[in-house]
């Protein structure tokens, strides 16, 4: 065990200097999100009745509550608390393991192979992923507290099952993928008969009951509107998406034996006819299917690992549409399934080598953990930082639309904007529909001065989300660049209806009427920022210009001098400001600005 968790940490510990992956959920589950920062009732009562990039997860956003309370928003604490859940995982399974077979060979192997893959890498460096690893561990702890449910006879059972499903119901609320357990469970009960308790299906009802009713919550709120990934079906049918995912199916067995090109985003083409790849799947699944019926006949515990693989991938198999059709993630739980599987077939060539060819047998296996081992090692640089994991991805999956969007918003945010662009644009290229990139387009042309782009995009874009604030208010930014503020003030109030407390849009509106010497409207406009914002020193400095152009010098004062005590700290714009022009030659607003800007 000790092996297991020195070579875990030297493998992954390199993640805690990484960053968070801002435009990748990271943001909305963490650095943005204001439930999670500390322990509070209100706290408490978000994470449990609000949904988070369309998941229920509580647990989950308890875990980043408890990290908030210990590291703050440094993302290194909170990749520290995946790396030591990941550890704990695959020690637990090493020990179910050894509970199961009492073979510490075999759980060895297994366990290492689980912990020690590059596909597990997307699951332990990303923060986002918590839900995979705290899933993973209550999973492993209903399965086994079940197990001493099932194989005691003693009085302790009843605590065992209660606490077993206790753990699920927490499995269940880290992440919905776990929903198969009861499926495992019954597989478990025929690969693995108890001798003390046979099988009585009823005791498994409770944990289908829970399963069932969060299943129906996680296909509600994974609807695009609570910003889930429900999709339509892949290729325009389901029988595209079934023929698409034979083919993903065997991709993904692909890179279990061979994890190259592992990236953040994947481009699988999607396949509508029985073509030369998906025939080909076929053949190999059926294959696959022919090896578990022989397994079974020989070890039924054998082809309980086989069917494990594929029962753990039916959630992420598009029997519900999801807009990815493929990830690195998906593979957390079917590892268990190809790691026994691993274990298992090491064990026997044991048996059959003999102890003389043994350490030719450990040096084989040392190496394919050594390599595995490797490969993550080098995985792991490449979630350093949103550039290095969008770069990377765009290199390895160029054909992934929101790959190079993703890339594009890095690229927006360090400033290289003819970058980002030509990265939106290409996004675009790939698919047309691709939302990200047409929100961000339409702002980006409308500042670089391409009205007539900024405005298609814009209203391509409202088109797909008619209630997006922003959206609205930029297209009204679009018409006043033209000189139609008419039309611009006619958008900034249809942004106000879906938002009336936007700081943004009241600005816009109150600004538009300054400009047009509408006074009392514009006071009315900064008087409502005011109200809501009143430790805010960007209302009062609007209402000290309006004041000011309205020849009210004492009103204006008034509110300038508000504005500098609440921080305003722009000294530069007092000068500058044409709409602060009336006060320059007042004497108070030379004593103002030496109260407040003594050194200037």
């Amino acid at each position: 065990m000790l092996f297991l968790v020195i070579a875990t940490v030297a493998v992954f510990g390199r993640i805690i200097g990484h960053d968070f992956i801002f435009n990748w959920d990271d943001n909305r589950y963490v650095a943005e999100n204001s439930a999670i920062r500390g322990f509070s009732w209100k706290n408490l009562r978000e994470i449990f009745t609000s949904s988070y990039v369309g998941n229920y997860a509580p647990v989950q956003m308890l875990s980043y509550m408890l990290d908030y309370e210990l590291w703050e928003l440094r993302a290194g604490g909170f990749l520290l608390t995946n790396l030591f859940l990941h550890t704990v995982n695959g020690l637990l399974f090493y020990r179910i393991l050894i509970s199961w077979y009492g073979d510490r060979f075999l759980a060895l192997v297994a366990s290492a192979i689980f912990l020690l893959h590059p596909v597990q890498v997307e699951s332990v460096a990303w923060v986002s992923q918590r839900k995979n690893l705290l899933a993973m561990l209550f999973f492993l702890l209903a399965w086994d507290l079940y197990r001493r449910y099932r194989d005691t006879s003693t009085e302790n059972a009843g605590w065992f099952y209660g606490a077993s499903l206790a753990a699920f119901v927490a499995a269940l609320l880290s992440k919905s993928v776990v929903v198969v357990f009861p499926i495992v469970l019954v597989l478990y009960e025929f690969c693995f008969p108890s001798k003390s308790r046979p099988l009585r299906f009823r005791s498994i009802i409770p944990y289908l009951l829970a399963a069932i009713i969060i299943a129906g919550i996680t296909v509600y709120i994974q609807r695009t509107e609570f910003g889930g990934g429900r999709a339509p079906f892949h290729g325009g049918s389901p029988l595209a998406t079934l023929l698409t995912m034979l083919t993903v199916l065997c991709r993904y067995l692909e890179m279990l034996f061979y994890p190259a090109g592992l990236s953040a985003a994947y481009a699988p083409p999607i396949h509508t006819s029985l073509d030369a790849s998906v025939t080909g799947s076929i053949l190999v699944l059926a294959g696959i299917a022919a090896a578990g019926v022989f397994m079974f006949k020989r070890d039924r515990r054998g082809g309980f690992w086989l069917l494990f693989f594929f029962v753990a991938l039916l959630p992420v198999s598009q029997i519900v549409p999801l807009v990815t059709l493929m990830n690195d993630r998906y593979l957390y739980f079917p590892l268990l399934g190809a790691a026994v599987l691993a274990g298992t077939g090491a064990g026997f060539l044991r048996k059959k080598l003999g102890s003389q060819r043994e350490r030719l047998l450990y040096a084989g296996v040392g190496l394919v953990i050594l390599l595995l081992a490797a490969a993550s090692f080098q995985r792991t640089a490449v979630w350093r930082s949103p550039l290095s994991l969008w770069s990377d991805a765009v290199a390895k999956s160029p054909g992934a639309s929101y790959a190079w969007s993703s890339l594009a918003e890095v690229y927006f945010r360090d400033l290289r904007v003819d970058e980002a662009v030509q990265g939106y644009e290409h996004s675009l290229e790939l698919d047309p529909k691709n939302r990200m990139a047409i929100s961000a387009l339409g702002p980006i042309y409308t500042e670089l001065g391409e009205l007539d782009r900024g405005q298609v995009m814009l209203k391509k874009f409202l088109e797909l989300r008619p209630e997006d604030v922003k959206g609205w208010a930029y297209l009204g930014i679009n018409y006043y660049n033209r000189g139609d503020k008419a039309e611009a003030e006619r958008m900034y109030r249809k942004a106000l209806t879906f938002q009336p407390d936007s700081k943004k849009v009241i600005f816009l509106l109150g600004d538009l009427a300054l400009e047009e010497k509408q006074y009392s409207l514009a006071l009315e406009y900064f008087g409502t920022a005011d109200s809501m914002m009143p430790n805010d020193p960007d209302p009062a400095y609007r209402l000290a210009c309006v004041a000011a152009q309205a020849g009210h010098a004492d009103q204006a004062l008034g509110w300038l001098e508000k504005a500098l005590a609440l921080g305003y700290r722009g000294f530069d714009d007092l000068y500058d400001d044409q709409r602060l022009a009336p006060l320059w030659n007042d004497p108070r607003f030379a004593m103002l600005l030496s109260r407040y800007f003594p050194n200037n």
